[in-house]
């Protein structure tokens, strides 16, 4: 059964989600606005049909951006997921379906489909996901916390990995300590880039793998927070969505002092990695909050960075 699923937010941010009728499939939960395609019909077109038959609402901007196929055993669905930036009219529950603007935050306490958790994910992702920079020696650490926390005080950094491949052991956890701390007072999620085993050492965050350390694993990791990777090829896409991860980052996509011997994708490049992909995926390599319009047009949950989204 092929579906197409509306992402809508207002503009407070909050997102539109309604509950399964009681005689439904699933009965009970919460889902994202949408339906069936019918025989022959594109997903946008279908998109476009069910937002206006169960919300009252015509879209005028949608781009796709997941594509999820779950078996529930006595049925088989294949979603595309579209993010709708831009409609005309007042969503109303056309079908007397219970609906909510939900903030993103309580997305993950309410009960949706299993087939919907990418989504989920998605709509509680933010849209630029800082990554710090590596300290060149233990004593480089204080002006590279104070670095970061300058940065989060703008407000608009939800999401933070501490990464640090320069630093020994004992002083990278110093560093995530600190960062840890700082992204806590300004209620910013961190994912920590390091061995399984030095995460028991800190506060409970998130792990974000290597692409050698995805390769490595068979199965998700347990974590106490998102589990994020960065791929840079469809063969690495593919595990990362197996596994699952919550997210990937992907690239690079432009030239980046990182990463100077790497070739870049490009927009176009980045397009075409990610198409179809069935968790969010962020672009990286070269790129600050300015090429977010652009990133976001051909599918990006957002974009990662260091210095383009540190400086």
């Amino acid at each position: 059964m092929r579906v197409a699923i509306g992402l809508l937010r207002d503009a407070a941010g909050r997102v539109l989600i309604s509950r399964r009728a009681d005689d439904a499939h699933l009965p009970g939960l919460w889902e994202f606005p949408g339906g069936k395609c019918a025989k022959g019909e594109a997903p946008r077109s279908a998109l476009d049909r069910e937002l206006r038959e169960e919300l009252g609402v015509e879209v005028l901007e949608a781009t796709p951006i997941l594509a999820i196929a779950h078996d529930y055993g006595d049925r088989r669905l294949d979603l595309t997921v579209f993010r709708v930036d831009a409609w005309r009219g007042e969503a109303r529950p056309r079908e007397r379906q219970p609906m909510r603007w939900a903030e993103p935050a309580v997305l993950g306490g309410l009960a949706f489909p299993e087939a919907s958790r990418a989504i989920v994910n998605a709509a509680r992702l933010p849209a630029l996901y800082l990554i710090s920079p590596d300290p060149a020696s233990a004593s480089a650490i204080d002006p590279a916390v104070q670095r970061v926390e300058r940065r989060l005080e703008r407000g608009d950094i939800r999401l933070l990995q501490a990464r640090a491949p320069g630093l020994e052991r004992d002083s990278f956890l110093e560093y995530a300590r600190r960062l840890i701390a700082a992204a806590a007072r300004h209620g910013v999620e961190t994912l920590v880039n390091a061995p399984r085993a030095w995460l028991d050492e800190l506060p409970p965050v998130g792990w974000h793998l290597t692409e050698q350390r995805l390769q490595a694993l068979s199965s998700r990791p347990p974590c106490g927070g998102w589990v994020g990777a960065s791929v840079h090829d469809r063969e690495g896409l593919q595990r990362a969505m197996a596994l699952p991860v919550d997210f990937v980052v992907a690239g690079p996509v432009e030239h980046t002092q990182t990463h100077p011997d790497a070739s870049p994708l490009g927009v176009a490049g980045f397009a075409a990695l990610c198409a179809g992909a069935s968790c969010p995926v962020f672009a990286l390599g070269g790129l600050a909050a300015g090429d977010l319009p652009r990133l976001r047009a051909v599918g990006a949950q957002g974009i990662a960075g260091i210095r383009g989204l540190l400086d």
